[in-house]
């Protein structure tokens, strides 16, 4: 028994030790905000005040495209998530990205909500805003979640919708398609061609945002 207890002991030893080399290889302390605006909000990003936040966006592309197309990331990312999409797109499209509440540099929402509600009321108050009366809406895993329930809530907003990698989706929102205006619930090969590739992937031909 004390053989056993030996081994366990040392066992345990080397757990922990090997926890402690993980943590000091992988521990970054927090950097400051102003570090990290400095880092990815250079030229084009812009800050917005909507609902008490400094929304972090990019809104790029001609100004007289009246759908311009609106794009969400997913958990853990930023708009950056669509920078390829946005080189391929900006030359012919308006193409808006920006940083959900808790995310990137929008940072918190001052009254701490994350709901799905809080987020479509977001939206909303976002496209109020920027004064964008119909778009394209796309996202990417929880954006896609974001997206899908911002379209049933005010489907007259949103002519298509775009949903890449929506596994996130459950299905209890899913069934609400029947609820979407005509043209905004589009699946399959018509939401669109690269739907289920990876957000990073540029977009080589984009026929069905034209």
């Amino acid at each position: 028994m004390k053989l056993l207890a030996v081994i366990l002991a040392c066992i345990a030893a080397a757990l922990v030790a090997l926890l402690g080399v993980f943590v000091a290889f992988t521990w970054a302390p927090d950097r400051p905000v102003s570090e990290l605006v400095e880092r990815w909000a250079q030229p084009p990003s812009i800050f917005v005040d909507v609902g008490g936040m400094r929304v972090h966006m990019r809104d790029e592309g001609p100004r007289e495209d009246a759908r311009p197309i609106v794009l969400l990331h997913g958990t853990s990312a930023s708009l950056h998530t669509w920078e390829g999409w946005s080189r391929a797109l900006t030359s012919r499209r308006r193409v808006i990205r920006l940083d959900l509440p808790g995310f990137g540099l929008t940072g918190p929402a001052p009254d701490n909500a994350y709901t799905i509600e809080s987020y479509v009321r977001f939206m909303k108050a976002v496209l109020d805003k920027l004064g964008v009366q119909r778009c394209v809406l796309g996202g990417n895993s929880f954006g896609g979640y974001v997206a899908w329930a911002t379209a049933l809530a005010d489907p007259g907003r949103i002519e298509k919708l775009i949903l890449v990698e929506r596994r996130w989706l459950p299905s209890a929102i899913r069934v609400g398609a029947d609820r979407l205006s005509p043209g905004a619930a589009t699946r399959g090969k018509r939401a669109l061609q690269v739907h289920s590739a990876s957000p990073h992937r540029r977009i080589e031909r984009a026929q069905c945002l034209r």
